[in-house]
């Protein structure tokens, strides 16, 4: 299972069931067949930006953070900030180089913040192309993608 895949399996899984630790989560989704290490859950709870709530048992679970929520939102852009390796710019044109698996965070972001400026905007598992309606757009985003 590709990361993007695994990171959609564990938001959903997330939403549907009560999981208090990484431990659990690794075995939940041993038992789905999924392959994973604590290690590998534990990055993925970052890039997913999960956060711990109260549960209905007791305790704390693991649960998606609120689009709606200003925390949530700063945090979603310094995970999209981390995950950003290079740009590059032509014209309109913005190559944007991530962390593999990571690209789903940045689309979110990009959309998020400047939809009204982008013409279209590709992603695959590293990388995005993102065309703007404007030279003009395309340089400020450029510009706080490398002050960053």
């Amino acid at each position: 299972m590709k990361r993007e895949e695994r990171l959609n399996f564990i938001a959903q899984f997330i939403k549907e069931n009560e999981v208090k630790t990484q431990e659990e989560l690794v075995s939940k989704l041993q038992q789905h067949d999924v392959d994973v290490t604590q290690a590998t859950v534990s990055r993925d709870i970052k890039s997913l930006a999960l956060i711990k709530v109260p549960a209905a048992s007791g305790g704390y679970r693991y649960d998606l953070p609120k689009n709606n929520e200003g925390l949530q939102s700063s945090l979603h852009k310094a995970l999209v900030f981390d995950a950003i390796t290079d740009t590059k710019i032509k014209a309109d044109k913005l190559w944007i180089q991530a962390n593999p698996g990571t690209t789903s965070l940045v689309k979110n972001y990009l959309l998020e913040d400047y939809g009204d400026e982008i013409f279209a905007l590709i992603i695959d598992d590293d990388s995005a192309l993102v065309i703007f309606e404007t030279e003009a757009q395309a340089k400020k985003l450029y510009q706080v993608l490398t002050e960053f």
